[in-house]
């Protein structure tokens, strides 16, 4: 990735994409990146909607306080949609060199959820993707 350029980071603020997030810190660090962090409020959360919005709120906010500590360029998207066309979405309109992800694997669960989104941003994304166990 040359130096100054875009990457964007898909969180949920869940504990497992915590290795993600620190990896996306170095990463921006190292290239010199704007780091986007965006968290997507997916519809399957209708009925709690509101405590999602809120606990994203407090997600990024956490993370770009951290980031911003670190030395590094952030803004935070709030989005809602279907995480595996959000991401992509916000990835091409930041014009993202890379995007990070991250996957557990722990659970089956997690797996088909988790891993579903990584595995298709993986496969239809336009930039490189790094996905971070």
């Amino acid at each position: 990735m040359p130096e100054n350029g875009n990457v964007l980071l898909a969180t949920d603020g869940k504990p497992h994409s915590e290795k993600a997030t620190k990896y996306a810190y170095e990463y921006a660090k190292l290239h010199n990146a704007t780091l986007f962090i965006v968290f997507v409020v997916s519809p399957k959360a209708e009925e709690d909607k509101e405590k999602v919005i809120q606990d994203g709120m407090r997600v990024l906010e956490k993370m770009k306080n951290e980031a911003a500590a670190h030395g590094i360029k952030v803004t935070t998207l709030l989005e809602a949609g279907n995480p595996y066309e959000t991401i992509l979405s916000a990835s091409d309109r930041v014009k993202a060199e890379a995007i990070i992800v991250g996957t557990s694997g722990k659970t089956v669960l997690d797996r088909v959820l988790i891993g579903s989104v990584s595995e298709y941003v993986v496969r239809n994304s336009r930039c490189t993707v790094i996905v971070v166990k």
